[in-house]
């Protein structure tokens, strides 16, 4: 009975439910090889890892827990692919289309995701440690609770993107646009917005105390709740807050 229960314990958790449904089609991954092409291929659990799948038509692929460690996948077609609990440590994916792909629960330390569409992508709870998304499109992506130290996003476009509870921790947002982004209880400790869009962004009990915030815009950001700067901004109600350099946060009425 004991071991009835771990069992179902395993197959009901999010990477059990995974496992129980990996099963990679070896036709598929041949034809992937041979081909570089898979559109709506089976590939889940697949071991991927340092292949060249640079510009390969994955579209709406099943990927499910595949491997692609070091993997090549620069401008790659990913659109609508499912990566639930895939393993992409340190793959490049620079210029790649992952336009609304499942990236939930991702190992993703270390990515190259430069200047790719990750627009209405899901990166819940994913773990991109370092990950690079500069110039990168993420339009009302969702990074719920996501685990994002060190990532880069300088001049991304980060409009209306989900960050609730996530860990932004010394992540850089120099030049972003974030406007209307929702990072209600994220931690953006040591985070650089120098020259970030904030404006309309959703910083609700948010704790920014020691983040860079220089030339930041936060016009019309709801601050409630949340502390800007060392000491100061720690308000209810924040309407047309301009950060100006080496000056700490103040609302200008």
């Amino acid at each position: 009975m004991k071991l009835l229960a771990l069992v179902t314990t395993i197959l009901l958790s999010p990477l059990g439910l995974a496992m129980e449904t990996l099963a990679a089609d070896d036709d598929a991954i041949a034809q992937l090889r041979a081909t570089n092409r898979c559109p709506g291929c089976d590939l889940r659990g697949a071991n991927l890892s340092g292949l060249d799948l640079r510009g390969a038509n994955l579209f709406n692929a099943k990927l499910q827990g595949a491997i692609l460690r070091d993997a090549d996948l620069r401008s790659a077609n990913l659109y609508g692919a499912n990566l639930y609990v895939a393993d992409l440590f340190r793959a490049n994916l620079a210029d790649a289309n992952l336009y609304e792909a499942n990236l939930r629960y991702t190992d993703l330390q270390g990515a190259d995701l430069r200047q790719a569409d990750l627009s209405g992508a899901s990166f819940a709870r994913a773990n991109l440690r370092k990950a690079d998304f500069q110039d990168a499109n993420l339009f009302e992506a969702n990074f719920s609770e996501a685990y994002l130290s060190e990532a880069n996003f300088e001049n991304a476009d980060l409009r209306q993107v989900t960050f609730f509870k996530a860990n932004l921790a010394d992540a850089n947002f120099t030049d972003a646009n974030m406007f209307a982004a929702d990072l209600r209880l994220a931690n953006l400790k040591g985070a650089d917005f120098s020259n970030a869009n904030l404006q309309a962004a959703i910083l609700v009990n948010t704790n920014i105390a020691q983040a860079e915030l220089s030339n930041t815009d936060l016009t019309n950001a709801l601050l409630q709740g949340t502390e800007v700067g060392p000491v100061v901004c720690i308000l209810d109600q924040v309407v047309n807050c301009l950060v100006a350099p080496t000056s700490p946060a103040a609302p200008l009425f």
